[in-house]
């Protein structure tokens, strides 16, 4: 199955997510589709936790960028209607991110 701009959905293995996505319901139906949830457990759960701690460390990077582009008023709040014109403003937000541009 592909799914456009993101690639395979196939190729993923891991879904790393907070504690918000920590029931069960949630995490059977990541592993009936054979990915890996990595989501700590909430306190007081009787599961056990993340199993893959180091996996789930690296999350702060991607919270961080997300963090970052959403000091662009113009991305948040879509005001580019057309695809391309959005998506070039994107990747200019991920330069200024990357400290790319100055």
């Amino acid at each position: 199955m592909s799914c456009g701009l993101w690639g395979n959905w196939d190729a993923i293995v891991h879904v790393v997510a907070d504690k918000g996505y920590g029931y069960s319901s949630v995490t059977r139906s990541h592993q009936k589709q054979g990915k890996i949830p990595v989501i700590p457990r909430r306190k007081g759960a009787i599961c056990p936790g993340v199993s893959d701690r180091e996996r789930y460390k690296t999350r702060h990077i991607v919270e961080r960028f997300f963090a970052n582009i959403k000091e662009h008023k113009r991305l948040i709040a879509r005001f580019d209607k057309l695809d391309a014109t959005f998506l070039s403003f994107f990747a200019l937000a991920c330069l200024n991110v990357f400290k790319v541009l100055c």
